[in-house]
């Protein structure tokens, strides 16, 4: 099996036409695309998936509408730079762009979100404040070596920061892709399949029961996409 990464730099570099996406990766039904957004995308809304929107490099503005057509109808802005994110609520109206050449990663589903028992989460149409995290603060809430903290929630997706240091134990996902991009520092992933040492600004998706570890021989910072259903300590093998 060929263990191939994706240098998200690279494909930065070429991206040449404003909101093409190009997908990059994907992670169980979630597809991850990165695009060049210059200009502005008209107000819009998904009514049954959530959407995030991920800042590599630029200067990104999002406005959303609430409450249209009430008496109480109103605008957020919300503006990311560098490694900061947001997640737009399924239903919610909003509006997205910048004014300068920036790269955007854009995770969505590809299909329905998972509904379970014939039900699934309402859609949003107010918020109080649009959510935003900054990989670089959130960095600072990090403790115990390969122990991942929650980030965001995109449907049932969960973005995760870990500073992995040292190696994990030998463990599985049996139901679940794993998306691993490298922020600092150099991550190595041994599989059944061979090794591979992913560098900053590199991104790899080990797939579903395939059995691995990771290791680095410095604090390296990466960013990690995994269905909610797996836990933190078995995120990284830590769960007996």
């Amino acid at each position: 099996m060929d263990m191939h990464k994706i240098d998200v730099a690279a494909v930065a570099e070429r991206l040449s036409e404003p909101f093409l996406m190009e997908q990059i990766a994907r992670v169980d039904h979630f597809g991850v695309y990165l695009y060049l957004c210059e200009g502005f995308v008209p107000r819009h809304h998904h009514m049954s998936r959530d959407e995030m929107f991920y800042v590599y490099k630029g200067l990104f503005s999002v406005q959303v509408y609430q409450g249209l057509g009430t008496a109480n109808a109103g605008q957020r802005y919300l503006n990311l730079s560098d490694d900061e994110l947001t997640v737009i609520p399924r239903g919610l109206a909003h509006e997205t762009g910048s004014l300068i050449r920036t790269i955007c990663f854009n995770l969505q589903a590809q299909s329905d979100p998972e509904r379970k028992n014939g039900h699934s989460r309402l859609t949003v149409d107010d918020i109080a404040e649009l959510p935003k995290w900054s990989i670089s603060r959130e960095a600072e809430r990090l403790g115990e070596p390969c122990l991942p903290i929650h980030l965001a929630q995109v449907d049932e997706m969960s973005l995760r920061l870990v500073e992995c240091e040292g190696t994990t134990a030998w463990h599985r996902h049996p139901h679940h892709d794993e998306m691993l991009f490298v922020r600092e520092g150099a991550l190595g992933i041994s599989t059944e399949a061979g090794q591979i040492e992913l560098a900053p600004d590199e991104l790899y998706v080990i797939p579903r029961d395939q059995i691995h570890r990771l290791s680095a021989t410095q604090p390296t910072l990466v960013v990690s996409l995994i269905h909610g259903e797996v836990s933190i300590p078995a995120h990284m093998g830590l769960e007996k």
